[in-house]
């Protein structure tokens, strides 16, 4: 079987997960697969075309009605598979700093020509199946997984006297972060917890943004018990998971957020690490409360802190709650399992 892979959307998280991440698994489990990359499809050659058997492209790959028909027609040609994975709703609500680009080159609308044209379609979790469904039922959930065969999901914990505490993300998430403003606040004014844990803002740069998540974080300056882990590459940005004991995850209730995966508690959960997350869909799906994690719900921000004050107390809670969230994670996002789904999937629509 040869599978082309439309990488439009290079050093990005979807790209990594939704393209490079499940085929590289694919080409070390399984044979006779030979993958193609290109960074769209209009550089891909009729006598390349006519060789493939399935085209997979991550969101989008036209800007205009005429491109999208291009790559239609041009499969349909060849009798080639189109397929479109999608990991996020296709629909900004205003608070994101992407929803004025989005208005403006209709973005949305788009993506809505994509999902009708494909033969089929891959999403990331039942919420956002049921969206894709209402415009092309053809659509299937492939969760993301990590991959061991990289570096950087392999744990490599850094020791250390301190609890620590870290949130990992990008510059979008601010309407997320300021779930935790209340809690924060608190921590830093708990004097009786100074000395025993740290709190760190992992992806850090120089970015108006991450100043903005920095003020939540330090309550307004007032946290002594913080630092920063810089931002890292795609490749690379999960090793930081390595200096910390718990992962945050807030989340709003929107949505948008709620057509997310549940990339976070898996990459925590890899790394064998405790969690305090929102209790909103889809988290709130994986984490039974109390036996693999913790969840504060959006009207007791306060929990945030409480939360965090009882894992720095009770260590074997913490490591309870880690061991557990590893063993979900490793049986419910298992990327052999789901390699072989993707495999079945493959073949079906050939």
């Amino acid at each position: 079987m040869k599978i082309a892979l439309i990488h439009n959307i290079q050093s990005t998280g979807s790209a990594l997960y939704r393209l490079e991440l499940p085929h590289a698994h694919l080409d070390a489990a399984y044979k006779g697969l030979t993958f193609y990359s290109a960074p769209d499809p209009f550089r891909i050659s009729d006598e390349s075309f006519e060789q493939m058997d399935i085209v997979l492209v991550s969101r989008m790959w036209g800007e205009t009605p005429e491109q999208i028909k291009w790559l239609r027609d041009k499969c349909t040609q060849f009798k080639v598979t189109l397929i479109l994975d999608l990991d996020d709703y296709w629909v900004l609500e205003s608070g994101h700093p992407m929803f004025s680009i989005y208005r403006e080159r209709n973005i949305s609308n788009m993506i809505r020509d994509h999902i009708r044209v494909v033969d089929h379609v891959i999403c990331t979790n039942a919420y956002l199946k049921e969206k894709v469904s209402i415009l092309n039922p053809q659509v299937s959930i492939i969760p993301n997984c990590t991959f061991s065969g990289y570096e950087q999901y392999k744990s490599k914990p850094e020791p250390s006297e301190f609890v620590r505490f870290g949130w990992f993300g990008g510059a979008q998430h601010f309407e997320d972060i300021i779930l935790m403003e209340s809690g924060m606040g608190i921590l830093a004014d708990d004097r009786s917890l100074n000395g025993l844990y740290r709190l760190y803002l992992g992806g850090w740069n120089e970015n108006p943004m991450y100043e903005a998540y920095e003020r939540v974080f330090t309550g307004n300056g007032k946290q002594e018990n913080y630092g920063r882990i810089q931002a890292a590459d795609i490749y690379s940005y999960v090793g930081g998971y390595n200096f910390v004991d718990v992962c945050l995850a807030p989340l709003r209730d929107t949505t948008f957020n709620r057509c997310k995966s549940e990339l976070k508690l898996v990459e925590a959960g890899t790394m064998g690490k405790a969690i305090i997350a929102s209790d909103v869909y889809p988290y709130n799906t994986i984490i039974d409360h109390g036996l693999n994690g913790l969840l504060v719900r959006e009207a007791r921000s306060k929990d945030w802190h409480k939360h965090m004050k009882t894992l720095i107390h009770e260590k074997d809670l913490r490591l309870t709650l880690a061991a557990n969230l590893k063993e979900t994670i490793e049986t419910e996002f298992n990327i052999d399992y789901w390699g072989a789904k993707r495999m079945d999937l493959y073949h079906s629509l050939r």
